[in-house]
């Protein structure tokens, strides 16, 4: 796979570059595509988080110079900067690095959930809808994080061997935080003041996509965005902790078919043929085995708007979506293979403009508005006495230990690859020490 990659893709696959605003997907893919226009998703649409903002304020000419290059290894003609209208000055500041460039402009995106996901931020920038089941690259769109291009700017000179995140919510002095990789959560609450309740918990990567932490030991990793500190027995924290068999029991005797679900999902209102309420509806004739093989979630984002702001029930369509999409994938049935699939291009709904979710309605839905805080970003460097680094922080195939324990290892030396032509990059020390165990995680004491 390598072999046919150009200059720059080859650059930030070793580097060990991934998508820093998802499930960490290799970037070196996207380099490699032919595309018109490059899209940074500033959209930052996770309640109470703001790195990408920190990013974009702090670092504004290493991204502007990773969007150049990535456009140039695209061939892209455009790039465009998509950034919530109201940090007005930090659009300012972006709207004066780009002035003259006539290839490079900001587009303003308003305040509403989930602007970031890519279906939606696409149809914003570029007027064109993502076929069903696809990707930007086949409207000609590329789209990255802010951290992504950050780090595809630093690549020529260091690889990933640090991720930033928000730590706010039930701490003392929320911030944006820069730290190694593998560092723990523990760590990265305390360099925040720590908790200010007894018994927290804590949503890492957002509230509304984001998974419930109960164990602080975890590592962080190249995707790892925030960190949301709440009570454990804050609504929010249970809900999202629910498991399957309470959200599908809760469901099958609770919903009434309201519609509200599918009324307000934001692909649906793009066009697409998603309705959670179908879905719903199908776990009344699930298997004894309580698989729900409703086709209707195929086209489902995740973004868990109908689980926690839509339902006025509080029931979790959302979830139950994402499980119907892994029973179907395990009897392998994709949107190609769907019965839904008529195969007509989807068209947004004529009231998609009013149905948008603003954030602030979010949050207070979401019991979050005594949280609300300014989490500015700490410059200064934070060095840990140990870490826990994943071989697999990224889509494709975990990375194969090149280290032993006992071997002493320097900043940004490979402690783990990916054969090149499997999909994967490699990871990377991320402090100067001690390799002392290597299993899933490679752990490295100072």
């Amino acid at each position: 796979m390598a072999a046919a990659l150009n200059e720059f893709a080859s650059r930030i696959r070793r580097a060990g570059v991934v998508g820093a605003g998802g499930a960490g997907f290799p970037s070196y893919v996207k380099a490699s595509s032919k595309a018109g226009t490059v899209i940074v998703n500033g959209a930052e649409c996770e309640p109470l988080l703001q790195k990408d903002q920190e990013i974009l304020e702090h670092f504004t000419d290493e991204v502007l110079e990773g969007l150049r290059l990535l456009m140039r290894s695209t061939g892209a003609s455009r790039g465009v900067l998509a950034v919530k209208e109201k940090h007005r000055k930090l659009i300012d500041k972006l709207e004066a690095a780009v002035k003259g460039e006539k290839a490079l402009s900001v587009k303003r995106l308003g305040d509403y959930y989930p602007a970031g996901d890519e279906y939606c931020l696409v149809y914003e920038v570029t007027g064109k809808l993502i076929p069903p089941g696809g990707i930007p690259i086949q409207v000609g769109a590329v789209v990255n994080n802010v951290e992504t291009l950050l780090n595809m700017a630093r690549a020529d000179k260091t690889p990933v061997t640090h991720t930033f995140l928000t730590v706010t919510g039930a701490v003392k002095k929320p911030c944006s935080l820069r730290l190694p990789l593998g560092t723990s959560m523990s760590e990265a609450v305390n360099l925040a003041g720590g908790a200010t309740v007894k018994d927290p918990a804590a949503m890492d990567g957002g509230a509304m996509m984001g998974r419930v932490v109960t164990d602080f030991s975890q590592p962080l990793t190249k995707t790892s965005g925030g960190l949301i500190v709440l009570p454990r027995s804050h609504a929010l924290v249970q809900r999202k902790g629910a498991g399957r068999p309470v959200d599908e029991r809760i469901g099958k005797s609770a919903c009434d078919q309201c519609t509200l679900c599918t009324e307000l999902c934001p692909r649906y209102l793009l066009g697409y043929a998603i309705q959670p309420h179908k879905v719903m509806r199908g776990l009344l004739f699930s298997q004894p085995d309580r698989k729900t093989w409703s086709q209707w979630a195929l086209l489902c984002c995740e973004c868990q708007l109908c689980t926690l702001y839509s339902c006025p029930e509080n029931l979790a369509p959302g979830k139950v979506c994402v499980s119907a999409k892994g029973d179907l994938a395990q009897q392998k049935v994709s949107w190609k293979t769907s019965s839904l699939n008529s195969g007509q291009a989807p068209k947004a709904h004529p009231v998609r403009p009013f149905r948008m979710t603003p954030v602030k309605r979010l949050m207070h839905r979401l019991g979050l508005d005594d949280y609300k805080a300014d989490a500015p970003l700490r410059v200064e460097d934070y060095l840990p006495e140990r870490v826990r680094i994943p071989l697999k922080q990224h889509v494709g195939v975990p990375a194969r230990a090149l280290v032993k324990a006992g071997q002493r290892v320097a900043l940004g030396e490979i402690l783990g690859d990916v054969p090149e032509d499997q999909l994967g990059v490699p990871v990377h020390a991320s402090i100067v020490g001690t390799v002392t165990s290597v299993g899933d995680c490679v752990e490295i004491t100072r």
